[in-house]
C-alpha cells in the first residue's frame, strides 16, 4: 500500500512539474500577443508568482516520493543493475542544480523588475527590454529543463527498453 500511494505522489508531482512547462509555453504565447501594453507586465509578473509555488510544489513531492521508492524497492545510483534508474536520479540532480543555480535566483529578479516597471509611470507601454531579454532567458532554461524532464519521464517509463532489460 505504501508503494503505490508513493507511485501516485510521485506521478502527481511529475504532473505538476510538466503543467508548469506547458504553463510556461502558454505564458510565452500569450505575452507576445500583448506585447507593448500592461497586459505584458502582468503576465510575466503573474507567471514569476506562480512558477515557484508549482516548482516548490512538484520537485518536494518528487524529492520525496522518489528517494521513499527508492528506500522501499531500490537503491540510489544503480548504474550497475538498474540504469535507467541511475540515468533518472542523475537527471533530477542536474535539473535541481539548473533550478537552484538560474531558475529561481533569475525568477526572484524579473518578479523585482516586473514589480518595479508596474509601479513607474511607462507600465502602460510594456515590459522595458532588459526584462524581455530576462524573461526570454529564463523561458530558454526552462525549456531545457522541460527537455530534461521528458528525459526522466522517457527513462521511468522505457525501464524494460534499457541495456540491463532482465533487471528492474
Amino acid at each position: 500500500m505504501w508503494y503505490t500511494t508513493f507511485v501516485v505522489l510521485h506521478i502527481l508531482s511529475a504532473g505538476i512539474v510538466i503543467g508548469l512547462i506547458t504553463l510556461s509555453v502558454i505564458g510565452a504565447s500569450m505575452r507576445k500577443k500583448v506585447r507593448g501594453t500592461m497586459g505584458e507586465l502582468a503576465a510575466i509578473r503573474s507567471g514569476a508568482m506562480i512558477s515557484p509555488i508549482m516548482a516548490n510544489i512538484g520537485s518536494i513531492g518528487l524529492l520525496v516520493s522518489g528517494v521513499v521508492l527508492t528506500l522501499l524497492q531500490y537503491s540510489f545510483f544503480p548504474f550497475g543493475t538498474m540504469p535507467w534508474l541511475a540515468l533518472m536520479q542523475t537527471d533530477y540532480v542536474v535539473i535541481m542544480a539548473i533550478s537552484g543555480a538560474f531558475l529561481a535566483p533569475n525568477g526572484k529578479k524579473i518578479l523585482a523588475a516586473a514589480n518595479a516597471e508596474i509601479a513607474s509611470p511607462g507600465a502602460g507601454s510594456g515590459a522595458s527590454e532588459s526584462l524581455r531579454s530576462m524573461v526570454d532567458r529564463q523561458y530558454a532554461v526552462v525549456m531545457l529543463v522541460g527537455f530534461l524532464v521528458l528525459l526522466a519521464v522517457i527513462l521511468g517509463e522505457s525501464k524494460a527498453m534499457m541495456w540491463a532489460a532482465g533487471i528492474q
